[in-house]
């Protein structure tokens, strides 16, 4: 009778191995992060990215470093390079999580900045979501940051495009990067229509259109 217990701690110990591959995505246009384990979305959060003059870094990273209540020590921009110790004063929040020198996701004393491009070029959180990220991550673990403006997403009742703002005047928001992002999905979405172009979006607006019905529905 022993033995069914003993299975029951195998499988959850091997489920639990399963889940133990987290990545961070963040989109900067969406201004939201995403910890993701085996393809599936695990988290979303809601962040700040790099002002325009100050971009947040674009590519592949893996965590490096992370510190609990870290002391914040002012950059070469700052005529006051006093040290502010950990406390509800500290930019950089309750925890620092670095994925590439000087360059971190981090909590904030200024929670307002939320959805923003307003920082130095590193990722602001709310302190209570970055101190839920903080233990769900670990130093190696991958950090993917784009720069998509376009964003097709399947729903019940068809294929969407959102259209997030050019914060970066990437001029990413056109015709031929839609075409590369529809790929497979025309072959099952034959009712698809095109945008009217350019499509113009203001910060810190989204714009949603319908690209194509469910599949197998027929018009009227």
């Amino acid at each position: 009778m022993r033995i069914f217990p003993l299975l029951v701690m195998l499988l959850f110990l091997l489920s639990s191995s399963a889940l133990a591959q987290p990545e961070i995505h963040l989109n900067i246009p969406e201004y939201v992060l995403r910890l993701i384990d085996n393809g599936n979305v695990l988290r979303e959060y809601h962040v700040a990215v790099g002002a325009p003059y100050e971009p947040t870094p674009i590519g592949r990273f893996i965590i490096a470093y992370k510190e609990k209540n870290p002391t914040w020590y002012p950059g070469s921009g700052f005529a006051d390079k006093t040290p502010v110790p950990p406390g509800p004063s500290n930019p950089l929040g309750t925890r620092w999580i670095e994925f590439l020198p000087a360059y971190g996701i981090h909590g904030t004393d200024r929670a307002w900045s939320i959805e923003y491009p307003v920082s130095g070029g590193c990722v602001r959180m709310y302190n209570p979501d970055v101190e839920e990220l903080y233990e769900l991550v670990d130093t190696g673990t991958p950090v993917t940051v784009s720069y998509q403006t376009l964003v097709i997403s399947e729903k019940s009742d068809g294929l969407y495009l959102t259209v997030y703002a050019d914060v970066y005047e990437k001029n990413t928001s056109t015709k031929e990067n839609l075409y590369a992002l529809l790929g497979s999905y025309r072959s099952r979405y034959p009712l698809i229509t095109e945008p009217v172009w350019p499509i113009a979006v203001e910060f810190p607006a989204e714009r949603k259109i319908k690209l194509a019905d469910p599949p197998g529905k027929t018009k009227k």
